[in-house]
């Protein structure tokens, strides 16, 4: 007769331990991984930026409304063409624009360089000079700039 030999503990909890670990990594895998997050494509951010302006544009905010369209204006060109605004004067952005029309002339037509010289040049008589831009020039910024993004942005894909 024939007597059963002793279970092997250690194999048992060698098992047990390997099937916990499976079980934590697929739990962490489907329930506390991070979802990708989905950043807003340029134009999105600012058109969603300018319609928030659009509260402080009136008559004792106008210097304000100034420097946020401006400021706007110069985040997206950034964002969406890479082109270094923030720290340049409108000068200095013009001439880069002039210089590079290799790569910008398909993107910035002339009327959208005339009427982005234009709300830069009252944004900047707003910011230096103190030059309070009534409604009218206030409504013609937020409109060029407006028309300017819509007519750049980018597709899902990354392109035009």
């Amino acid at each position: 007769l024939l007597l059963p030999e002793d279970p092997n503990y250690a194999l048992f909890v060698a098992v047990l331990v390997g099937c916990l670990v499976v079980a934590a990594l697929l739990f962490w895998f489907f329930r506390l991984r991070k979802k990708p997050v989905i950043l807003p494509l340029a134009h999105e951010t600012a058109l969603t930026d300018l319609r928030r302006a659009r509260s402080i544009m009136n008559a004792e905010q106008a210097l304000l409304y100034a420097q946020e369209v401006s400021g706007i204006l110069r985040r997206y060109i950034e964002k969406r063409f890479h082109i270094q605004t923030t720290r340049q004067t409108t000068k200095e952005f013009f001439a880069y624009l002039t210089g590079n029309l290799g790569i910008t002339q398909i993107t910035f037509s002339e009327k959208h360089r005339n009427d982005l010289r234009e709300c830069l040049r009252q944004c900047d008589m707003a910011k230096f000079a103190r030059c309070t831009p009534d409604q009218k020039s206030m409504e013609k910024m937020e409109s060029a700039i407006q028309d300017f993004i819509e007519s750049t942005h980018e597709n899902k894909d990354g392109g035009k």
